[in-house]
């Protein structure tokens, strides 16, 4: 039985280093025997079905296979499409109406704690906003993503995290439905 995945990314195609082209990286998915690969943009945003797996089993081949095939580490978050549509559908921000130019989503390797979620300093941050969802940091950023004041989340949260602007997380959410 196959299932339908979403696969990102990190830091692939956003400066001169990691340069993978798109039709590269379908090719290499589609040598492991995934099938209707898609990608969105240019920065490593893939949907794809392959038989059941874990999400850790497939983050840990993707990366195997793009250090093998292109030379380079990269850390790839994997989703199932409902956990992906979930987390799109769950955007607290969306729910208040906020414009889609100032949204932002920030995917996470894990869950963090609680108590360290907790402890960040919301008004710090201000006028930028977060919300915290299953896998997920939901962003407000009202003057952009070079004028937030956010933390970085790897080293405030313990995790890792890739993040994507609006428009591309609900772009990926319309090639699973």
């Amino acid at each position: 039985m196959s299932a339908t995945w979403v696969a990102l990314l990190r830091g692939i195609n956003v400066g001169r280093g990691k340069r993978i082209a798109m039709a590269d990286l379908r090719g290499m998915l589609e040598g492991l025997g995934y099938a209707d690969v898609r990608t969105h943009g240019q920065s490593g945003n893939v949907a794809f079905t392959f038989r059941q797996l874990k999400a850790d089993s497939l983050e840990q081949q993707i990366s195997t296979s793009i250090r093998s095939d292109f030379g380079m580490d990269v850390v790839v978050f994997v989703r199932t499409a409902a956990e992906f549509a979930a987390a799109v559908d769950a955007n607290p921000f969306v729910a208040r109406g906020v414009a889609s130019n100032e949204l932002h989503a920030a995917f996470l390797s894990a869950e963090p704690s609680t108590a360290t979620a907790a402890g960040i300093d919301r008004k710090a941050h201000l006028p930028d906003e977060f919300a915290f969802g299953k896998g997920v940091v939901y962003l407000r950023l009202p003057h952009g993503i070079m004028g937030s004041t956010l933390p970085d989340w790897d080293r405030v949260l313990g995790v890792r995290a890739t993040q994507r602007n609006w428009n591309t997380t609900t772009r990926l959410r319309q090639l699973i439905r």
